[in-house]
C-alpha cells in the first residue's frame, strides 16, 4: 500500500509534465498565428494611411481615432452582413439568412463588453484563429511531427486570404470548431465531437461535411451496437440546421430562407451535383482563356472574371491533389472531410463564376494544410517557396481587400 501511495505523486508529476509539454507548444502555435496576422493587419492599415481608400460604407465604429481606422481596415463585403445580423438579427431581410447565426450571435454578446460590434467581431475572429492554430498543430503532430506542426501553423497564418482572421467574418470560428470536433472524435470524445460539430454547422452549412469523417473516427473498431450509440451525438449537426430553419420560419416566415438567399449570389444546387459544378468550372475557365487572349488595351470587368475563373480552376486542381494526398497519407477520416467539403462546394456553383469564394472555403478544409506539410516536409526549397508565395500574395490581398477590392 505504501508503494502504491508513493507512486501517486510521481504519476501526477508525469501527468503535469505531459500537460506542460502539450500546453507550451499550443500557446506558441496560437501566438505565432496571432503575431503574423496582426502584422499583416497593421500593414494594411498603414497602407490606408499612406494612400486612403475611396470613401465607402461605414458599418460601425470603435473608440475613435486610430482604433476606428484599425477595426475598419477589413470591414468590407460580407462583414456588412455579419454586422447587420449581429445588430438587428435577420430583421425581415431574407438575403441575410445566407449567413448562419452562431458567429453573429457571439459577436452580439461580446459587443456588450466591448461596446462595439466591429471590435467584438475582430476580437472573436482573432481569438478563434488562435484556437484553430493550436488545434491544427495538435492534429498535425502525430502525422508530421513537431516541426511539421509548426509548418502547418505557418501555412495557415500566411495563407493569402487569412486576412479574414482579423475581420468580421466567420471563417476563423468555423475552422476552430470544425478542427476541434475532429480532434475530439480522434480522442474518442463522442459528445464533445457532436457538440463542436453542431456549433460548426451553426456557423456555416459546410459543417455538414464533418459527418462522414466524424462517423469514421467514432465508429471504427467497435461492435455495431456500441458504434451506433457513439454516433448519436452526430445528430447535433443536422439538428443545428433544423433549429436555424425553425428560427427563420419564425422570423421571416420561410424556414429555408438560407437556401433561397443563395440566389442573391447567383448560386444554386446543380442537378448533377459536384460533377455539374466541375463541368461549369472547366467551361468558365475555357471561356476566360479565350477572353484573355483577346485582351483589349482597356481591360473590363468581364476580363477580371475571366482571370478569376482561370486562377480558381488552377486552385481547384491543387485542392483536388491535396485532397488525394490527405486521404493517402493522413487517413480516411481526413480524406473524407476534404472530399465532402469539395463535393459540397462544387454542388452549388455560381452563375458565371462557378468557384466563387473557393479560396475562403479552403481555409476551413484543414486537412489540406496538413497535406501541404506532408508533401513539402522533405523538400525545403518547395516549402520555402510556398511560404514566400503565401506571404507575398497575402500582403497584396490584405491591402487590396482593405481598399474594397473583392478578393474572396
Amino acid at each position: 500500500m505504501g508503494a502504491a501511495h508513493a507512486a501517486r505523486p510521481g504519476a501526477a508529476g508525469d501527468l503535469g509534465v505531459r500537460r506542460g509539454l502539450t500546453t507550451r507548444p499550443c500557446a506558441r502555435d496560437a501566438a505565432t498565428l496571432v503575431a503574423i496576422r496582426v502584422g499583416f493587419w497593421l500593414l494594411a492599415a498603414l497602407a490606408l494611411v499612406w494612400t486612403a481608400a475611396e470613401p465607402g460604407r461605414r458599418i460601425g465604429d470603435a473608440y475613435g481615432g486610430w482604433s476606428d481606422l484599425l477595426v475598419r481596415t477589413f470591414a468590407q463585403w460580407d462583414a456588412v452582413w455579419f454586422v447587420q445580423v449581429a445588430l438587428n438579427g435577420y430583421d425581415d431581410v431574407p438575403a441575410a439568412a445566407a449567413f448562419f447565426p452562431l458567429y453573429p450571435a457571439l459577436v452580439h454578446g461580446l459587443a456588450w463588453v466591448t461596446g462595439s460590434v466591429l471590435v467584438a467581431g475582430v476580437l472573436l475572429s482573432l481569438a478563434s484563429a488562435a484556437v484553430a492554430a493550436a488545434v491544427l498543430a495538435e492534429l498535425a503532430r502525430p502525422h508530421v511531427g513537431a516541426r511539421g506542426a509548426r509548418d502547418a501553423v505557418l501555412f495557415l497564418a500566411l495563407y493569402p486570404v487569412a486576412f479574414v482572421f482579423t475581420a468580421v467574418y466567420s471563417d476563423a470560428l468555423f475552422l476552430a470548431l470544425a478542427a476541434g470536433s475532429f480532434l475530439a472524435a480522434q480522442r474518442g470524445r463522442a459528445v464533445l465531437a457532436g457538440v463542436l460539430g453542431g456549433c460548426a454547422t451553426a456557423t456555416r452549412l459546410l459543417g455538414l461535411a464533418l459527418l462522414p469523417a466524424l462517423a469514421l473516427l467514432l465508429a471504427r473498431g467497435r461492435p455495431p451496437r456500441e458504434a451506433a450509440l457513439r454516433l448519436l451525438p452526430l445528430l447535433l449537426l443536422p439538428a443545428a440546421v433544423g433549429l436555424y430553419a425553425l428560427h427563420l420560419d419564425r422570423e421571416l416566415g420561410d424556414a429555408w430562407a438560407f437556401t433561397s438567399a443563395q440566389a442573391g449570389w447567383e448560386r444554386s444546387l446543380h442537378p448533377l451535383g459536384p460533377l455539374g459544378g466541375l463541368l461549369e468550372s472547366v467551361q468558365a475557365a475555357g471561356r476566360g482563356a479565350r477572353e484573355l487572349v483577346s485582351l483589349p488595351l482597356e481591360p473590363r470587368h468581364e476580363h477580371r472574371v475571366a482571370l478569376w475563373n482561370l486562377s480558381h480552376l488552377v486552385l481547384l486542381g491543387v485542392v483536388a491533389w491535396l485532397t488525394w494526398v490527405a486521404w493517402r497519407r493522413l487517413g480516411a477520416a481526413h480524406g473524407a472531410y476534404a472530399v465532402a467539403t469539395l463535393a459540397i462546394v462544387l454542388s452549388v456553383p455560381a452563375d458565371g463564376f462557378p468557384l466563387v469564394s473557393l479560396p475562403r472555403f479552403v481555409l476551413g478544409d484543414f486537412p489540406l494544410f496538413l497535406a501541404l506539410v506532408a508533401v513539402t516536409a522533405d523538400r525545403p526549397r518547395a516549402r520555402d517557396a510556398v511560404l514566400w508565395a503565401f506571404a507575398a500574395l497575402g500582403a497584396a490581398a490584405a491591402i487590396g481587400f482593405s481598399r474594397g477590392i473583392w478578393i474572396a
